[in-house]
């Protein structure tokens, strides 16, 4: 009869997304992780598998983190509020004094580059979600006059997206708030880009 598991998975996998995050994939060893759990690295693997298995969980739970952002989003009075309250959180994260809550699990593994295809597909399939809600957004935004661009839901979002990569960076480079808070206003501003008017031909 095997002993009973005195751990909760979900605890476990909180600590494994935080070292994931601090230290992304290549940077993170099995060890690391028993580590930071207080497991055994044997328990780890009898639970939860390889140390890819671990990833992709770990994935899975950093997105749950960000399930209470989108609930947020949805409950903002606009669709231009929504975006800003997901920058907002973004900023915030980067200038925590948390390690694991300084990095985006998601933005360090897909620079990281990691050859595993399971892991590559997950990643891409976490940030097109982060730009689906993005596009939503920016479509409700349109809708309720909050976002004066008219130009694709989809191109706002793509550029919103490498905004948020170098808000990040930026946010560990820069240390006075204020500064960081008019760069947020820069990027929120491509929000309110009207469309140009199109030229009529003058008679001839």
């Amino acid at each position: 009869m095997g002993r009973q598991k005195t751990f909760s998975d979900d605890e476990v996998l909180e600590g494994v997304a935080d070292v994931f995050a601090a230290n992304g994939f290549k940077g993170t060893s099995v060890q690391m992780l028993a580590d930071a759990c207080g497991l055994g690295k044997q328990s780890l693997y009898n639970s939860f598998g390889d140390k890819q298995n671990l990833y992709l969980k770990a994935l899975d739970c950093s997105a749950a983190r960000y399930a209470s952002v989108v609930n947020e989003m949805d409950r903002a009075p606009d669709g231009r509020s929504a975006i800003r309250l997901f920058f907002e959180r973004v900023l915030g994260s980067c200038v925590s004094q948390d390690p694991a809550e300084q990095a985006c699990i998601v933005s360090a593994g897909l620079l990281e580059g990691v050859a595993d295809p399971r892991i590559s597909e997950a990643l891409r399939g976490k940030w097109a979600y982060s730009h689906d809600v993005l596009r939503t957004a920016v479509r409700r935004g349109q809708a309720d006059g909050s976002i004066a661009s008219a130009d694709d839901p989809g191109e706002l979002a793509d550029v919103l997206m490498a905004l948020m990569g170098g808000l990040r960076i930026n946010a560990r480079a820069v240390e006075d708030p204020k500064r960081l808070q008019k760069t947020l206003a820069r990027v929120l501003s491509v929000l309110d880009t009207a469309p140009a008017p199109s030229r009529k031909k003058q008679p001839r």
